[in-house]
């Protein structure tokens, strides 16, 4: 079935929104006098914007978010389903603004995160909430993780509900140029309340990100972010718990909801769109294999993640997997804007392990000035659990065996 065929019959995209011909031939219009001719010229795209349009209804999010169909799980932040379309896999994507709280405020003292924080006094007032007024995917900062096998024929069905042009680039994807997602070079930009379609076989697998291909300082600096994992035909060795970090920055000042996107001093530090003592914690089984894909989608900052406890392997780039003859030990791996770093290891040292980025301003929230006290645990930091297998057993290293 042709994309725009589908749009004419898809009552499963969007309901009654006009999916109609008219806007599926947006995206046919690929020559440069088409280009020339879009409103990219307009300067009225130069003129400051609200965080959401008053005349465009948001809609709720797709019906398939939340349903897991893959193997990795990405903290604090749903998967996104799909539906077959005869032999092609069918995603949906709406950007829109989001309010989003990067702090829920004091962990529940019963917790892991509470317990820390008690045992260390820390200053409860650095933990207060902090809700942002962002733009996301599906109602999330960043958007649901996108999963599918290296062959499938994928399209992605995205809707703009945001008040000014977007676009969704395909970061480390080998996909055709009409595809790319850069708006105004490669596709029109998509305006507001309209609909473009991405459709493309995936030739690659590995790790890999979405993101907003248009304005991107602004965008990208919002939310407009996400992962997009290619699993290989056949696994070469069976990973037990997988999971997927992304790596943002923020400058918000206080009391205030509005990132400053033209900051180059950020001050809130994100992993999947939450800062410590907020972001989930890592329950993973003593001797399970253990996958942690990062991806670094920050506007300046490279960011050395650390782990403690163990030695892993970087075994993956935005570029795919490593070699294993190439891959490289260690418990830092740094993490550039733009990139991304696959790790393995095997969790055989039970207990609770810091994991956290080594730019120690890094792991505080606010950088509120105040005198330096015991500084609460905040920024980009986890904890990682590794339940042991017996309860009590007398602890040992894997040499000693």
């Amino acid at each position: 079935m042709k994309r725009r065929d589908f749009l004419k019959k898809s009552a499963l995209t969007f309901g009654a929104i006009a999916f109609t011909g008219k806007k599926a031939l947006s995206q046919e219009h690929k020559a440069h006098d088409s280009m020339a001719n879009s409103v990219i010229h307009d300067m009225r795209m130069h003129m400051p914007v609200g965080w959401a349009d008053p005349h465009i209804k948001l809609s709720p999010p797709p019906p398939l978010m939340g349903r897991q169909m893959g193997r990795v799980h990405t903290p604090n932040v749903l998967p996104l389903g799909f539906e077959m379309d005869g032999k092609v896999k069918v995603f949906q994507l709406i950007a829109q603004p989001v309010e989003h709280y990067i702090l829920d405020g004091e962990p529940p003292e019963d917790s892991i995160w509470g317990r820390f924080y008690r045992a260390k006094g820390m200053m409860h007032g650095m933990i207060l909430p902090q809700k942002i007024k962002g733009w996301g995917f599906n109602g999330s900062i960043p958007g649901p993780t996108i999963e599918a096998f290296e062959g499938d024929r994928i399209r992605i069905v995205v809707k703009n509900e945001l008040p000014e042009p977007t676009s969704i680039h395909w970061h480390g994807l080998e996909v055709p140029n009409d595809m790319d997602g850069v708006g105004g070079l490669t596709q029109p930009p998509i305006q507001p309340g309209e609909t473009f379609i991405y459709e493309f076989t995936l030739y690659q697998n590995g790790t890999f990100m979405y993101h907003s291909g248009f304005n991107e300082k602004k965008q990208v600096g919002m939310g407009l972010m996400g992962f997009f994992v290619i699993h290989p035909k056949k696994e070469k060795r069976k990973i037990d718990k997988d999971f997927a970090i992304m790596l943002h920055e923020m400058k918000i000042l206080p009391g205030n909801e509005n990132p400053d996107v033209t900051s180059t001093d950020p001050n809130w530090f994100t992993f999947n769109g939450k800062s410590a003592p907020s972001a989930e914690i890592l329950h993973v089984n003593q001797g399970d294999r253990v996958r942690i894909r990062f991806a670094n989608l920050s506007s300046q900052n490279s960011h050395p993640i650390h782990i403690h406890g163990f030695t892993w392997k970087v075994v993956g780039t935005e570029g795919g997997p490593i070699p294993e003859t190439a891959q490289w030990p260690g418990n830092t791996v740094n993490v550039p804007p733009g990139t991304v770093r696959d790790v393995e290891f095997i969790a055989w040292n039970p207990g609770l392990w810091e994991l956290h980025c080594h730019k120690l301003h890094h792991i505080i929230n606010a950088h509120a000035d105040i005198p330096m006290g015991v500084m609460p645990m905040g920024g980009m930091a986890t904890i990682l659990n590794v339940i042991p297998k017996e309860k009590g057993a007398k602890w040992r290293h894997p040499k000693e065996s």
